[in-house]
């Protein structure tokens, strides 16, 4: 279950959410120290502190590209079309490296991996931007519904591929490393590096919706109009009785509750 799972806008959540948000600032101390453990980790392997900056500024980078379009973060104003799609770019990047790393991983099982890079040589760029382009694709029809919902969908989708990807991934490693001496250039590793750096980066939005949510809740930001800010509490119409704006069906099960 994902941290993004307490930011359903519900007049009363379940007990563990609130549980959750009140450990809200233990979940950011541990974000900090993974995020610290990560550049430790890989500054131990000698990597440049030049390229550890840049690869952290591209890391939160992207996070913020994905927030930008947040519907909890523009709440109660409504979120324009620019920055929903540059959520969705940004999401679907996310889930673009994770296909990326599994099909590194299918291809470390099937002993093509060695063969396929030789074939490709520098071009695995393209393989990445491919399974981008798809997956934008594929955001991009959810977010022909409710918003919403639909980040919620995105989102979602990226914290389960992320931890399935993982799963996979882990038991083929364990096989490959028994079968050479030099794991570090097979596609399981790469895929573990792919799936453990979108794991963390994941973790990061899930926090912003933690501690934005609940304030909504509690402010009962939920029960106003998204275009004219209107006091939506009674209303039982599908659209505000002022501008006559689309009332989403999630907002309308929040003011029934």
């Amino acid at each position: 279950m994902s941290v993004l799972e307490y930011a359903s806008p519900q007049a009363a959540p379940p007990r563990w959410r609130v549980v959750l948000y009140h450990l809200r600032y233990v979940l950011l101390a541990a974000y900090a120290l993974l995020i610290a453990g990560a550049v430790w980790f890989y500054s131990e392997m000698g990597l440049d502190a030049v390229f550890l900056a840049v690869a952290l500024l591209v890391f939160f980078g992207v996070q913020g590209l994905f927030l930008i379009g947040m519907p909890q973060l523009r709440w109660p104003r409504p979120v324009r079309r620019k920055p929903m799609w540059v959520s969705v770019v940004a999401g679907a990047l996310a889930a673009g490296v994770l296909t990326c790393g599994l099909i590194m991983t299918g291809m470390s099982l099937f002993d093509v991996w060695n063969s396929a890079t030789k074939a490709i040589g520098g071009h695995v760029f393209w393989a990445v931007l491919a399974t981008w382009a798809a997956w934008l694709v594929v955001f991009a029809i959810m977010w022909t519904g409710e918003w919403f919902g639909g980040f919620k969908t995105i989102y979602k989708l990226i914290c389960a591929g992320t931890w399935l990807e993982i799963l996979i991934t882990i038991p083929i490693d364990v096989h490959v490393r028994k079968k050479t001496d030099c794991w570090c250039g097979e596609g399981t590793f790469f895929a573990l590096v792919a799936g453990s750096t979108v794991a963390l980066w994941s973790f990061g939005p899930g926090l912003v919706l933690l501690f934005l949510t609940r304030r909504l809740q509690r402010e009962g930001y939920f029960s106003l109009c998204g275009k004219c800010g209107h006091d939506l509490t009674g209303v039982v119409e599908k659209r505000c009785p002022r501008c006559a704006a689309r009332i989403p069906k999630s907002q309308r099960a929040t003011i029934a509750s």
